[in-house]
């Protein structure tokens, strides 16, 4: 009997089984029995709160920030413009009834007019005190008196007035339209429309004009600023071309500079930021049309301030890829910038923008897209912030004031399986006053009636977690209002738990059959041999012999002796898990190991040594890597029986007779621990035939083999006779016993 030996072990195509399944937890911690930690900022940013009124500062710390309330009119599905009127009140104009609304610095709101069938994308107080509105789809130019009466001065033929702005030489207004990308002068006095200039873009979004009385203008497709003399409209001067394909808006910043924000809006998806049905749409639309949809991520910044020089020279100011759609400038708050909801949370941020490249949120609330933003009041603290925003349309006033709360949500922390609560420590640096803390825990991830209600709150820095064991906890920071210039900041938090152990679970525990044996194969040595298992497993092993090189698919192969199994398993703590297999012979109590302390999901077992008889193997799992030796927790799982059958079939009865064309071979083959698997006849030549049972079919322990050689072979070289004849008995186990004669 050839045995074999797992010398040498390669896997090729085990898909199935290169890794442990493991829960995951939705919080990112990593899990495992004994104590859990949640630590911000340690692992974890503050970003990822969900903020009402709390906003986190440049360092990443959370800080009481901007409260918002709702203010303003409501019922309107889109507000795409906010202007101040003067008197700490302002203008709203809306789609997609084209509605003006006016709301004083107490709240109260009016409809000024409803101008049906538009877009009103921008407005402009007259001197006497009239407004302008600029509208879309068909570039309409309507004025409103102040008893709301709105006439239409005309259209322009691009289809979109983006902006407008007053020459402060004659009075006259400039609009910006498109597409294609052009400037319109309006005449108060004569009430004229007329066109200014063209420019090579597909749409000019805003302008203004310089302390030096120059007309600067911001386009779109590409993204290039103007500079226009408006008594030599036709003398063009290209001051600068943004690295991003839209020039949005012109900002007057810090130091009374002016600023350009610019907008990468180049293959973004068009999501319909507030467009009616059946408008028709201008090619490469602007970002109030998108909502800045990247699937790949940027290759230039999605956003980026540039600085207006007085020499005409355009510098780069602020970078980052947070998605905009507008900005302002706040001598309280710095830059601010808002745009499209970052995800389906329904979660509004209005962010901070940090130069040269820094960001982070300034406010949060419930609401929709923000399309546009007006810092109004006093400089400094008491300045307001009033947002528009779409889907669903709304006006938030943003400050201070107010009993508006300023607090701070983590996102629900997950324990993978119900545990202890331990406790919830925090430290803050900073300014006045105390943070309070409350919690609430519950089954599932997203916070519902199955929760608890939030916790009783307490300001203590270090406190045990008042909850029954729960698999999710969520805990709420509320800050102080104050207008200190030096606001308490919540600098780290840390959460704690316990998690009892559990025994991991085996969830497969399979033996290989075999589909294929070959000779080297894997790496070409011809001395070894490689089974394929009909599961696509391929396991190589060294063999003490070349001699037998009769392989077959299914029965009396070679390497038989040697058992291959494959396991998946799983714990339900995400520990991680090691295995033992062992065996014992039936009847028997003690186990005998084979593998111990293996991490990979498969081993072998070779049983060339072993006693003939039915065995039982057992895998046992376990989590000790993780786990102190009292509280490691173990499974097993049994396989068998499985028949061990290390003895060769026995031969009787061998004879070998001459005939006249030939000769006869008969014998008898029997197997003492299962079924034969055939017989093979060497001849003379070295060539090999099959023997088949006198019943036809090798299938019982014993069998009888009779057969009638034609000997020799018509031209074939026989040699002379005597000849010596060969017999190769096997069983299923691969045993083989031999008998050799000559035939006379």
């Amino acid at each position: 009997m050839r045995r074999m030996h797992d010398q040498v072990w390669k896997m090729r195509a085990i898909l199935f089984c290169t890794a442990l399944l493991v829960i995951s937890a939705g919080s990112d911690v990593v899990l495992g029995a004994g104590p859990i930690f949640w630590d911000w900022p340690a692992d974890r940013p503050f970003d990822e709160m969900q903020i009402e009124g709390a906003a986190i500062d440049i360092e990443g710390n959370l800080v009481g920030g901007l409260a918002g309330r709702t203010a303003g009119p409501v019922g309107p599905e889109v507000f795409w413009r906010i202007l101040s009127d003067g008197r700490g009140g302002y203008y709203t104009g809306t789609g997609h009834g084209g509605e003006i609304h006016h709301t004083t610095s107490g709240d109260k709101s009016r409809l000024v007019t409803t101008l049906e069938g538009t877009e009103v994308f921008s407005l402009l107080r007259l001197d006497g005190g009239d407004l302008l509105a600029g509208c879309g789809p068909e570039g309409q130019l309507f004025r409103i008196d102040d008893k709301g009466q709105a006439t239409l001065l005309g259209s322009v033929p691009g289809g979109y007035v983006w902006a407008m702005a007053t020459d402060p030489g004659d009075g006259a207004v400039l609009l910006a339209v498109g597409s294609p990308a052009a400037v319109f002068r309006y005449d108060a006095g004569s009430d004229s429309l007329e066109a200014v200039v063209e420019l090579p873009a597909q749409n000019a979004l805003d302008l203004t004009f310089d302390d030096q009385g120059r007309l600067l203008v911001a386009t779109q497709g590409p993204g290039l600023i103007y500079s226009i003399d408006p008594a030599r409209p036709d003398d063009l001067k290209l001051l600068f071309e943004t690295a991003q394909d839209e020039a949005r808006q012109f900002i007057n910043g810090p130091e009374g500079d002016l600023f350009v924000l610019a907008l990468n809006t180049e293959g973004s998806g068009l999501q319909g930021g507030g467009v009616s049905p059946g408008m028709e749409m201008p090619s490469a639309a602007p970002s109030l049309f998108s909502l800045l949809i990247e699937d790949n991520g940027p290759q230039i910044p999605r956003a980026a301030l540039y600085r207006l020089e007085q020499d005409g020279i355009v510098v780069p100011y602020w970078a980052g890829d947070v998605d905009l759609m507008i900005a302002a400038w706040s001598s309280r708050w710095g830059w601010l910038g808002g745009g499209p909801l970052a995800d389906d949370s329904g979660r509004t941020v209005l962010h901070g923008l940090t130069p040269p490249v820094g960001s982070h949120p300034v406010a949060g609330w419930s609401g929709g897209d923000i399309l546009d933003i007006l810092v109004i009041g006093d400089s400094g603290k008491d300045e307001s912030i009033i947002v528009c925003q779409a889907h669903p349309g709304s006006v938030t006033v943003l400050g201070r004031s107010g009993k508006e709360a300023r607090a701070a949500v983590s996102p629900s922390l997950d324990g993978g399986l119900p545990v202890r609560w331990g406790r919830l420590n925090w430290t803050t640096s900073g300014g006045a006053g105390k943070v309070k803390f409350t919690v609430r825990g519950g089954s599932r991830y997203e916070p519902d009636e199955s929760w608890t209600d939030w916790s009783d709150s307490w300001s203590d820095k270090d406190r045990a977690i008042p909850l029954d064991p729960s698999r999710f906890l969520q805990w709420r920071v509320e800050f102080p209002a104050t207008d200190g210039e030096d606001p308490i900041r919540l600098t780290s938090v840390s959460v704690s738990a316990w998690q009892d152990n559990r025994a991991p679970v085996i969830v497969s525990f399979t033996q290989e059959y075999l589909k294929a044996i070959h000779l080297g194969m894997m790496n070409n040595h011809n001395d070894n041999i490689t089974q394929t298992f009909r599961s696509g497993l391929q396991a190589e092993f060294s063999q003490n012999s070349t001699a037998d090189h009769l392989a077959g698919p299914e029965r009396a192969v070679v390497g038989r002796s040697v058992r291959v199994f494959t396991w998946e398993g799983s714990d339900p703590n995400g520990d991680r898990v090691i295995y033992d297999l062992a065996y014992r012979r039936q009847g028997e109590e003690a186990w005998r190991d084979v593998l111990v302390g293996r991490a990979e999901l498969l081993g072998s077992w070779d049983t060339s040594e072993m006693p003939d008889g039915r065995y039982e193997l057992r895998l046992t799992a376990s989590d000790s890597p993780d786990n102190p030796g009292h509280l490691a927790a173990e499974s097993s799982r049994s396989l068998g029986p499985i028949l061990v059958d290390n003895t060769e079939p026995e031969i009787s009865g061998f004879k070998l007779k001459v005939l006249d064309d030939g000769f006869q071979v008969d014998l008898t083959g029997k197997d003492s621990g299962g079924f034969l698997a055939g017989a093979r006849l060497r001849l003379p030549d070295g060539t090999t035939e099959r023997l088949d049972p006198v019943d036809g079919i090798c299938d019982s322990p014993t069998e009888k083999f009779a057969a009638k050689i034609v000997w020799p072979r018509p031209g074939g070289l026989t040699g002379s006779a005597p000849w010596r004849v060969r017999v190769e008995v096997r069983d299923l186990a691969g045993n083989t016993t031999v008998a050799e004669g000559e035939v006379r």
